[in-house]
């Protein structure tokens, strides 16, 4: 028995004797290539500084070893990416990218792990490597959990103008607006162009979501070409998406026709009236005072602020508020006309 348990304990040491050599020899290999990686980089930093910035045309010689010329060329890339502003340097980052990485990149898409992949998807669009498309394409439809993966797979292919892109962001009801605004602002014009046309024609067939998203996208973009499309918008049956409208348009700070916000200073909802009141004064339409001065006595709190913030806007909005706080009929109009004039920078009293 003693035997037994003596040579159990051998066995133990010997396993975690063993196991420690194992550790210790993995951690001295990965130090090892870490510092030759170091080395290596130190080394082809000016090269590459003098290859990118177009001091010559003779791109540096990269290890044949994939693991040290990927880590080594990853980390030299990614540090011009996000400083190199020249379409000649981009240029120079996107061809080596795609004459050293391409193969690796390529491999790790089909990867098991998780992390591998991803990390591949997020510099695959980083250096712009247009080569990897059509597997980019074909990884978006491998895909079956809608997580990170699934929208950096999106993203990217938003970013290389992928033609086939609209037409599966129509036929898929349940993207989020937060994932379709990110697609919308790396889209070309002419992509964004032929969304706003479908929305107009053909409006059933576009996904709820994508209707929201692209009206805010207009007013964050700033793009005038959009400008009457949100201003027709204004006219949508959904009140959501009116008030999405009248948002954008507090973006733009304009609408061509004035006018036409003028249904929302008396609507039934409170929201619109809000955000009828905001545009006024953000755009200083004195022409609109009256309203303003009705929607001060607002039985919405919300919207009497925003009315008398509004006034406060105007040329004469400090007398308008003075007549107000003294002559105003509504008790309720007559406090917020006071508080107002009282408000300094900060929304303090």
């Amino acid at each position: 028995m003693l035997e037994l348990v003596l040579l159990l304990t051998l066995g133990l040491f010997v396993c975690q004797l063993l196991l420690l050599v194992y550790l210790y020899t993995t951690k001295t290999w990965a130090i090892k290539k870490e510092n030759a990686a170091n080395r290596l980089y130190h080394e082809l930093f000016p090269d590459y500084l003098s290859y990118l910035t177009g001091d010559t045309d003779i791109e540096p010689m990269l290890p044949k070893n994939d693991e040290l010329k990927q880590k080594v060329l990853e980390r030299i890339l990614s540090g011009f990416t996000n400083i190199m502003t020249d379409s000649a340097g981009r240029a120079r980052i996107q061809q080596s990218a795609e004459a050293h990485l391409a193969t690796i990149y390529r491999k790790k898409l089909k990867s098991s792990n998780w992390s591998k992949r991803m990390n591949a998807l997020y510099l695959i669009e980083d250096f712009m490597m247009h080569s990897l498309r059509e597997d980019v394409k074909e990884h978006l439809h491998s895909i079956t959990i809608i997580d990170e993966e699934y929208r950096q797979t999106l993203r990217i292919l938003a970013s290389f103008q992928e033609e086939s892109l609209l037409e599966y962001m129509f036929s898929r009801p349940n993207m989020s607006i937060g994932l379709i605004k990110e697609i919308l602002r790396r889209l070309p014009l002419s992509f964004l162009t032929d969304i706003m046309v479908v929305l107009k024609k053909d409006e059933d067939d576009v996904p709820y979501a994508i209707r929201q998203a692209f009206i805010d996208y207009c007013g964050e973009s700033g793009y005038y070409e959009f400008l009457p499309f949100i201003e027709y918008m204004l006219t949508h049956q959904s009140k959501e998406t009116r008030i999405k409208a009248l948002k954008s348009l507090h973006q733009y700070q304009y609408c061509s026709n004035p006018t036409i916000i003028v249904p929302f200073f008396t609507s039934e909802h409170w929201e619109e009236r809000l955000h009828a009141a905001k545009l006024t004064g953000m755009m200083k339409l004195t022409e609109f005072s009256d309203y303003l001065i009705l929607l001060a006595g607002d039985r919405v709190w919300w919207v009497r602020f925003q009315a008398c913030e509004a006034l406060k806007k105007m040329t004469d909005g400090e007398i308008l508020l003075a007549y107000l706080s003294e002559q105003h009929e509504d008790m309720y109009a007559k406090d917020m006309a006071k508080q107002t004039l009282t408000m300094r920078a900060g929304g303090q009293v």
